[in-house]
């Protein structure tokens, strides 16, 4: 059917963020000198004595494009407490999860709520197979207990370190032509309002919260308690390997249908692309954990020097990518489905992402790797293409839409805005909607545009939320104003 290159995708992009981190530094260190401080000079203490007399450091998300300092921070230890937290709001509250949305869905000077200790699975019905969750529990604290209890999730993003609202919140998604976003797996959820009241919601409770709950921004209130649909647990296998590009946009449809899960990873100023395909599988785990960290040691390093060969020769830049991609084997991989769908992610970055109709996303990814071609953007991060099956949840980029998701990044500490600024006009115009915890450009009026229930949404909100207690400067503008 067509001619496989060899690669092992996570190897690969792990030793992508580890020799970028190497040459920023190693250019940082190159081009300036630190002055050491005085003997005299005192260290200054981060951030500010709080509305409590205590001290309350300042917040950034993980890549570091994100930053506030709150004049209050607490982790409610139950929700009682929560509750109370709420009644007695003197000032805005944001909540906050894990901190990987890289739009500023957090950002607050005001009060930062962190559900950190509302942790823990309960009510595991193996009959119907669901499970209550806490809302702040990780995703990769899901994983075992399930398995334990015989269960596990339908699907789940490649990143785990999320917390479960937070990745609700924003319809975090993985990929799967017959699978939607873990929004789409919600049953039930519990949240409290402005006024700290509990409101319990599903598509036969409450159904025009629970749609504008399963996409909620964090600003309707607090979701405290999510029930999730699982299913019968599952082992999955995983392969990834490379093809020149003509091949992989020749089949990706075809691969996109016959396998359960299935991504593109193409390379700018590369021909070639990485094809990921995980299916099901009854076959034992494969390797071990010794042989896997020496072989991701030395791929590590080999693309350790692609990078920087590629920063030393530009002119060379396409060829160095090339043969970088040529040099690395296929990989397999057998393991709990939690275990494959969950990355450790070593590299930091930014991000943009964007959903455009499914049948328009080969074309939509074509012209944005020709716009960084012509533009020669400085960018050796692939993109990542994965297909969604659409939903009924009203701010859900795949509302009602298969859909296709094109994802952009750019390692952190290189420019980022130079080149989303370049592509982001190529996803409008294919009707692209914003993943929310990415980075975009787009206003209320270009939202309300994409989203069909926008105004039964700010509907929605306004009844939960009459003290607009849940906002920051970024979701009023949205919302309010």
């Amino acid at each position: 059917m067509y001619s496989k290159f060899k690669l092992d995708r996570r190897d690969l992009l792990k030793g992508a963020a580890l020799s970028i981190g190497t040459v920023g530094t190693l250019s940082a260190c190159d081009q300036q000198q630190v002055a050491p401080k005085p003997a005299s000079a005192k260290t200054k203490k981060p951030g500010i004595i709080g509305l409590d007399g205590r001290r309350v450091l300042p917040w950034s998300n993980w890549s570091g494009n994100q930053k506030s300092q709150p004049t209050l921070k607490k982790v409610p230890r139950s929700e009682a407490e929560l509750v109370d937290l709420i009644k007695g709001a003197k000032q805005s509250i944001r909540c906050v999860g894990a901190g990987h949305s890289f739009s500023p869905l957090v950002p607050t000077d005001e009060t930062l709520i962190s559900l950190a200790r509302l942790r823990g699975i309960s009510n595991v019905d193996k009959v119907s197979k669901q499970v209550d969750i806490q809302a702040g529990t990780l995703l990769s604290k899901i994983g075992e207990p399930l398995w334990d209890k015989g269960l596990g999730l339908i699907n789940m993003p490649d990143i785990d370190t999320q917390s479960l609202a937070g990745a609700i919140a924003t319809s975090t998604h993985g990929t799967g032509n017959h699978l939607g976003s873990m929004s789409s797996d919600v049953v039930a959820l519990e949240l409290l309002d402005s006024n700290g009241e509990k409101h319990r919601c599903s598509a036969e409770q409450n159904s025009d919260l629970f749609y504008a709950a399963c996409n909620n921004l964090g600003v309707l209130g607090v979701v405290t308690k999510v029930r999730m649909q699982a299913r019968e647990k599952y082992l999955l296998k995983e392969e990834s390997y490379v093809l020149r590009s003509s091949e992989a946009f020749e089949y990706a449809e075809q691969l996109r249908d016959d396998n359960r899960h299935f991504e593109l990873f193409p390379f700018p100023h590369g021909d070639y692309i990485v094809v990921l395909l995980i299916n099901e599988t009854t076959e034992k785990a494969q390797g071990t954990t010794q042989l896997n960290i020496e072989q991701g040691e030395e791929r590590d390093e080999a693309f350790r020097q692609v990078v920087k060969w590629t920063d030393a020769m530009p002119w060379l830049k396409s060829w160095i990518i090339n043969m970088g991609l040529n040099s690395v084997e296929e990989s397999v991989r057998i393991d709990r489905s939690y275990g494959i769908f969950g990355n450790l992610r070593n590299m930091r970055f930014n991000e943009m992402e964007y959903s455009v109709p499914a049948e328009k996303g080969l074309e939509c990814v074509k012209e944005v790797m020709a716009k960084i071609a012509e533009l020669n953007i400085d960018v050796v991060f692939p993109l990542e293409l994965r297909y969604i099956k659409g939903d009924d949840v009203w701010l859900s980029p795949f509302y009602q839409r298969d859909s296709c998701s094109i994802s952009c990044h750019n390692f952190q500490g290189r420019d980022y805005k130079n080149y989303f600024a370049a592509v982001e006009p190529i996803f409008w115009k294919y009707s692209g909607r914003p993943h929310w915890g990415k980075i975009h450009t787009l206003n209320a009026d270009s939202l309300a545009k994409l989203y069909p229930k926008w105004q039964n949404f700010k509907d929605v909100r306004q009844q939960m939320d009459s003290r607009n207690l849940f906002l920051n400067k970024h979701l009023n503008a949205l919302f309010v104003s």
